[in-house]
């Protein structure tokens, strides 16, 4: 009989858990965007017809920054998980370390093949770098939704005691398929919508292409997001019993989260079906915000038998963590300056 597995208590806070909590949310959203972005723009870039590549070199000119930009909001919601869930997290990460300490390699050749795709996206040439990127890029979806789902998941731990070396994959788990095919659906949504973003300016001076460009984006945005109505209950549904009844009035505040959420994507669809780029924009940044929350709130039900993160002691260190929020917002407003100075130098002659 194999012996129990349990995680370490953790430890103690330098600050209450819901300032972290509060870092956390938006960080993770913000990358999570990009990410879209950067998985769902390869995909869109990889199927356009060979008759209209307009939409594949919009696109695919901005997936190499998207993947850079990527990985580096990457960082923030990493290190506050890791200070609220570290002992689950980095478990997860050990039980499956072959595919983990990979993540990095394939990303970084997705990058490469992006990259070298760029000079020859208008030519159905592109497509095989771009097919071989959507692999590896759905491959590291895959790979971040298993650590994810092996972290709430301590029972599943018991596999390493039949397979040791660092390559459980949790596809056993009930949730793993919908958790990753919502994902996916999720970045065709964005991608698209950030497709008719790109190109809305040109089409409202009046550029055929760019109008037709821009449709095609919200056709891939209104579409994989029906798909996200249906992937949802079934994701959801697949939840254990006690987190799935959580947000079904089981807990007030997660049944309200969630149902925000979905009124927000509904509002999303409607806008994106009205042609509206700017109001499905605004309604589809809000969605994924409440649907981080309600991932959040998901992973504090589903850990609340054994672990909650309100239960870490608190070692104040206030002064060190002011000045960490003061660094990111000077850091923050570096960034803006730049990006303004760099659109403003490109819109000149």
């Amino acid at each position: 009989m194999h012996p129990p597995l349990a995680a370490p208590p953790g430890l103690a806070l330098p600050a209450p858990w819901g300032m972290f909590e509060l870092l956390l949310l938006p960080t993770f959203a913000a990358h999570l965007l990009v990410v879209n972005v950067v998985l769902g723009g390869t995909l869109i870039a990889l199927f356009t017809p060979g008759r209209d590549r307009g939409a594949a070199v919009s696109l695919g000119g901005k997936l190499p920054t998207a993947v850079a930009v990527g990985v580096n909001l990457a960082i923030p919601p990493l290190l506050f998980a890791s200070v609220l869930y570290g002992q689950y997290l980095y478990t997860a990460a050990v039980l499956s370390a072959a595919f983990w300490l990979s993540l990095f390699l394939v990303v970084m050749l997705a990058y490469a093949l992006l990259y070298k795709a760029q000079p020859r996206l208008a030519l159905s040439a592109s497509k095989p770098a771009l097919a071989v990127a959507a692999v590896l890029l759905a491959a590291a979806s895959g790979i971040l939704v298993n650590v994810s789902s092996l972290a709430v998941r301590p029972a599943a731990w018991m596999a390493y005691f039949d397979n040791p070396g660092g390559t459980i994959l949790n596809f056993g788990d009930a949730t793993f398929l919908p958790r990753w095919l919502h994902f996916v659906a999720a970045s065709l949504a964005v991608a698209g919508l950030f497709l008719a973003i790109l190109n809305r300016k040109a089409a409202a001076r009046g550029d055929a292409a760019a109008g037709e460009r821009a449709r095609l984006g919200l056709a891939w945005f209104t579409r994989a997001t029906m798909a996200q109505f249906a992937l949802g209950p079934w994701y959801l549904f697949a939840q254990p019993r006690a987190v799935h009844w959580a947000f079904l009035g089981g807990d007030g505040l997660a049944t309200a989260v969630l149902a925000i959420g979905v009124c927000l994507a509904g509002a999303a669809l409607i806008q994106g079906l009205r042609g509206a780029v700017g109001g499905a924009a605004f309604f589809a940044v809000a969605t994924a915000c409440a649907m981080v929350a309600v991932r959040e709130l998901a992973r504090l039900a589903s850990l609340a038998p054994v672990f909650s993160p309100a239960s870490l002691p608190v070692a104040a260190q206030y002064g060190p963590f002011f000045m960490f929020l003061a660094a990111c917002a000077a850091v923050g407003a570096a960034v803006a300056w730049a990006v303004c100075r760099y659109r403003g130098q490109a819109g000149r002659p």
